[in-house]
């Protein structure tokens, strides 16, 4: 290289290190210069407080002898074997079923500032690696604390840091020099299915050598000792300490030794095989790399609109779509909100079809009644039912959060509204009709799940599968009212404090960010804990006469009724709330 290219690519690398420097001031400066409004400020100070309470101060406390349960220094070894066994199975996984597109992960910008200065792959190539290096020392530095919170491992915090960050920036180099090298074998003619089939060859061939050599100690410990921890350790350690599958296990287990390392001592004297093989996938990177250009270019461009539909509400970006069928008829003339449905649902896809829930119901009844046919799947059953419970509970919950985006782009059409012959109270109901029925019909699901499950297994104690039956048919009525009053939060935020919501903007990063959607979820926690005291109450005392009455079942179903009642009557009054804020909204002043 001349003195000139020598000038020219430390004028580009300078002037791309001077653009990462100053693009990480302008976004701190950007994120302090809004700290001065007060949605932005009162989340932030509830972010620092969360991860000051949660993550900062434990390791602050990190010198302080610790009370919790530690691992001896042989567990350790037994968990950072498995640990090995883990990330060879994900990097079989990479290779069977990534594709051979070779791709780095620049901006459109950058694309457009990079590729046409007179910078050589491997350039190219380095900064990429050095840009990531921030994101990874960023995340492995928070998983380093977090391991540090109750964790059973004995090391410091900065250790596990360390250790993950040699360990991550691994498996990105393992990634990028896979890809390259998946698209040098594309390029001799090995496409995707023959490769995929060599990978399965390969690993089937490894197993079987292993098994070979392994197939007197497979057997598990007989007799008591497979309840003995010890004997169930040392059995392990029998098998995964035999050739070949022990080479093949080391260099995984180089990799991982640095985060599980006892102590300073044995962290030091793990590094240097870690970062041999952070050298070594380096030099792999480089020796395969192959023309990526076109690859990082498409990426890019997909990547800019995934960005963009996230600033619209949706996942994904949306390309053309086909005419989509109404999901009911809807008369010329009738109540305004089921007009909202039938646009909602039909903008939903048409996925969100009775059709669909019918036949997701009809494949939950068989898939339990086939389960059922074994008495050995009783506590499966068990499981799912409650597996079944707890999701419902976290969707109840979490599902307002994420269908928020939709009420907050009705700021953008609500002038349009407004101007149609249509009183405030029929907007609100009709926003948020749509996602309460996705939500209810997806809770229902689960809710029949559950039944089902505990039904088959015949109950227990006073729960038979009457009452069981009874109960589930009490909460699958409690369903609709209390979705629309969870989906009211959000709404009445968006209405309320329309210059908090910024529906163009997407959702946005940082810890002030984090705080204020801590604060909307507990918004969503006392919500639900106002509106269900009444209900509580009500329904407790319609239980406690018709179970005198008439028996359990009964009492269930009129605990139901009572506590229904009341949140459609609390829903009424939500909806007439915002029905009223919404009649004297001013859009033009709201928004500034």
């Amino acid at each position: 290289m001349n003195a000139a290219t020598h000038n020219r690519l430390g004028a580009v690398v300078g002037a791309f290190a001077y653009l990462q420097v100053m693009s990480l001031y302008n976004t701190l400066r950007q994120r302090l210069l809004r700290l001065r409004q007060p949605k932005y400020l009162v989340g932030a100070l509830a972010g620092i407080a969360y991860m000051y309470v949660f993550v900062f101060r434990h390791m602050l406390q990190a010198g302080r002898e610790s009370t919790g349960l530690r691992l001896p220094a042989d567990a350790l070894g037994d968990v950072a074997t498995l640990a090995a066994l883990v990330l060879a199975l994900l990097m079989v996984l990479d290779w069977l079923f990534s594709g051979d597109e070779a791709k780095l992960g620049f901006s459109e910008t950058e694309i457009d500032f990079l590729f046409p200065a007179p910078l050589t792959r491997t350039t190219l190539i380095q900064l990429n690696l050095l840009r990531s290096q921030l994101g990874i020392f960023f995340s492995a530095f928070l998983l380093g604390v977090l391991l540090r919170r109750g964790s059973p491992l004995t090391g410091h915090p900065l250790q596990y840091a360390v250790g993950l960050w040699l360990l991550l920036s691994m498996c990105r180099l393992h990634m990028l020099a896979g890809a390259f090298s998946r698209n040098r074998l594309a390029g001799l003619g090995l496409r995707a299915w023959p490769r995929r089939l060599a990978v399965v060859v390969v690993a089937l061939l490894v197993a079987f050598a292993c098994w070979w050599s392994l197939r007197a100690q497979l057997h598990w410990p007989a007799g008591d000792a497979g309840s003995d921890l010890a004997a169930v350790r040392a059995w392990f350690r029998g098998i995964v300490g035999t050739a070949p599958l022990s080479w093949l296990l080391m260099p995984f287990q180089w990799a991982v030794a640095p985060i599980f390392a006892p102590d300073a001592a044995a962290f030091l004297r793990t590094l240097p095989p870690a970062l041999a093989l952070l050298v070594a996938h380096y030099a792999w990177v480089v020796r395969a790399q192959v023309s990526f250009e076109e690859a990082s270019i498409a990426h890019a461009s997909r990547r800019a609109l995934r960005k963009a539909a996230m600033r619209n509400g949706r996942l994904r970006e949306r390309g053309p779509t086909k005419p989509r069928s109404e999901p009911f008829p809807l008369a010329a003339s009738g109540r305004a909100p089921l007009a909202f449905l039938w646009k909602g649902l039909i903008a939903a896809g048409p996925f969100y079809r009775l059709r669909s829930w019918a036949v997701a119901c009809a494949v939950v009844v068989l898939g339990v009644r086939w389960l059922a046919a074994d008495p050995a799947m009783k506590p499966a059953l068990v499981a799912l039912g409650a597996a079944g419970l707890m999701i419902a509970a976290w969707g109840l919950l979490l599902g307002p959060m994420l269908m928020q985006r939709g009420l907050q782009r009705t700021l953008l059409y609500l002038d349009i509204l407004k101007a149609t012959p249509l009183r405030g109270r029929q907007i609100a109901l009709g926003e948020i009709m749509t996602p309460s029925t996705i939500m209810i019909f997806g809770l229902w699901l689960l809710l029949l799940v559950s039944v089902l499950c505990f039904v088959a297994t015949g109950g227990r104690a006073g729960f038979t599968p009457t009452v069981i039956t009874a109960a589930g048919a009490g909460v699958a009525l409690l369903v609709p009212p209390l979705c629309g009053l969870m989906l009211c939060v959000p709404f009445a935020a968006t209405l309320y404090f329309p210059a908090w919501i910024s529906p163009q903007k997407g959702g946005g990063r940082g810890v002030e960010v984090m705080g204020q959607r801590m604060i909307f979820m507990a918004g969503y926690m006392l919500t639900l804990a106002v509106v269900m005291l009444p209900a509580a109450v009500l329904g407790g005392l319609g239980f406690l006469l018709a179970n005198w009455l008439a028996g359990m079942a009964v009492g269930a179903l009129v605990a139901a009724a009572c506590a229904c009642a009341v949140l459609a009557l609390e829903l009424d009054w939500a909806v007439s709330l915002l029905g009223r804020r919404i009649d004297g909204f001013d859009v033009s002043q709201e928004l500034r």
